[in-house]
């Protein structure tokens, strides 16, 4: 496997030297074949496409696109915790009165 970023022009390169297509692939996957074309163009976030498209290259996703699927440690359970009891709470929002007058 190559651990170079590939670019959508040759990740289409490589697609059509398969004999692959982004329609037969839209097929395969029973999605629209823009949806496809976007995920390749790294336009959208669509992991189950991003990943078959790796597999048919022999790649890693992250290979393919680094700055969108890549693993970003959240830190510890307890450490989120402790992040989201340090936010303000947002304060309860007032009944607003109903038409016609009644509270």
């Amino acid at each position: 496997m190559r651990s170079t970023t590939m670019d959508a022009l040759e990740i289409t390169y490589r697609l059509k030297r398969l004999g692959l297509t982004q329609s037969g692939i839209s097929r395969q996957l029973g999605v629209s074949t823009s949806v496809v074309g976007n995920v390749i163009h790294d336009r959208v976030t669509a992991y189950d496409i991003a990943s078959h498209i790796a597999q048919l290259l022999g790649e890693e996703v992250s290979a393919l696109w680094p700055n969108r699927y890549c693993f970003k440690p959240r830190g510890s359970m307890a450490q989120r915790k402790a992040r989201t009891a340090q936010r303000p709470e947002s304060p309860p929002a007032e009944a607003s009165p109903l038409p016609g007058g009644e509270p």
